[in-house]
């Protein structure tokens, strides 16, 4: 069978993060299956897309009040835009968008569609609307929130973080109960995954691979004080971060450069007491996964700000004060027995909320829409699920 994966832009995020979790877990489930994945965007204007992605990284960083306010009214209210002219162009862009997304299937003739980005769902939604004989589509959300430009009403399946978000889709939208999992947002299989036993000695402080936000400023303070602990400052292929922290010469403070193996980013994870990091709904994932304490210093505009509200709600994570002595804010949590247990308890009282992992949800979907694959499920890997 054919599997097509929509993420959207070509530059790296949770979008492309998830589709490769979602390969990596359905390259278990059958001995045949060709998977590809499609940014219908640069596959067809790669110079647009260029433009979109830098004008989208630039405006956040300079004008991140403009942005968040752009993204809230947007984003949520995908009916009214802030204005008619531009309401008229999305309409004329969804238009062509639409046509070269059929365009897309036609040349691809996928049996299976996954969306992980809210865009390439929106335009499969109203093609499905318009016409039947298109192939079933499975939404995976990569946000603890689902905003207004996912497609919803004809899209066949949805792969959801929690529970409220399920209780959304069944109550605005009618949809049916089997048709919306709770699978938690898709991390890749290495981070399920208990690594050697390691003494946890350090601090993760991550976030600063696109260099966006005031990460720069956060380790200033950090390495004016007295610190207890190292931190490892995860700097991606951000070579000038990774250059200045070194710079610093400061012994607590180290620079770590970009690793594209997961295996030792879950042994960092594993070394680790906790981590400070934005609140990205992948990397917020995989470090719950992990049972870290989670410490947010910085907050981009749109989509983490959301995140953010819906965390500090549940009591996952821990807002940061810059006014506060950095490691005295991160000692009072995790050196505190107390302290720990009680957010132990309600992480476990959000992970117990998941129904399925994604491989069991896929394999739920494969068994009862038996058209959608022709080779047979790999049963030594998954017995139990395949009864």
């Amino acid at each position: 069978m054919k599997i097509l994966l929509l993420p959207f832009f070509r530059m790296p995020s949770g979008h492309h993060k998830a589709a490769e979790a979602i390969i990596s877990h359905l390259s278990e489930l059958e001995e045949d299956i060709d998977i590809k994945t499609v940014d219908i965007l640069s596959y067809f204007h790669s110079g647009i897309e260029r433009v979109l992605s830098n004008t989208y990284l630039k405006w956040i960083s300079t004008r991140p009040a403009s942005y968040s306010k752009f993204y809230h009214s947007f984003m949520y209210a995908a009916d009214q835009l802030p204005n008619r002219k531009l309401q008229i162009s999305a309409c004329f862009w969804d238009k062509y968008m639409e046509w070269r997304m059929a365009k897309v299937l036609e040349e691809e003739a996928p049996d299976l569609i996954i969306c992980t980005h809210c865009y390439p769902s929106k335009l499969l939604n109203r093609l499905k609307k318009q016409r039947k004989g298109y192939p079933p589509v499975i939404n995976v959300y990569t946000d603890f929130f689902i905003n207004d430009i996912w497609g919803k009403t004809h899209i066949d399946f949805h792969f959801v973080p929690h529970k409220e978000a399920k209780e959304q889709l069944m109550q605005h939208y009618a949809l049916k109960e089997e048709q919306v999992f709770i699978t938690g947002i898709p991390i890749h299989p290495a981070f399920h995954k208990a690594a050697d036993s390691h003494q946890k000695n350090c601090v993760l402080v991550a976030g600063g691979n696109n260099g966006l936000g005031q990460l720069h400023t956060f380790i200033k303070q950090l390495s004016s004080e007295q610190l207890s602990y190292t931190y490892k400052i995860l700097c991606g292929n951000n070579k000038k971060l990774f250059h200045w922290v070194t710079s610093l010469q400061h012994e607590k403070i180290i620079a770590v450069p970009y690793t594209g193996s997961r295996e030792q980013m879950n042994s960092y994870y594993e070394e680790a007491s906790a981590i400070v990091t934005k609140p990205g709904g992948i990397t917020i994932t995989e470090v719950l996964e992990k049972s870290l304490p989670v410490f947010i210093f910085d907050t981009l505009p749109g989509q983490e700000e959301i995140n953010m509200s819906y965390l500090q709600k549940q009591r996952l994570i821990y807002q940061m004060d810059t006014g506060q002595a950095i490691e005295q804010q991160i000692t009072q949590v995790i050196d505190n027995e107390e302290i720990l247990t009680s957010w132990q308890q309600r992480l476990s009282r959000y992970q117990s909320e998941k129904e399925k992992d994604i491989k069991t949800s896929l394999i739920t979907i494969l068994k009862e829409n038996q058209n959608l694959y022709i080779s047979s499920l790999k049963k030594s890997a998954f017995p139990s699920y395949l009864g």
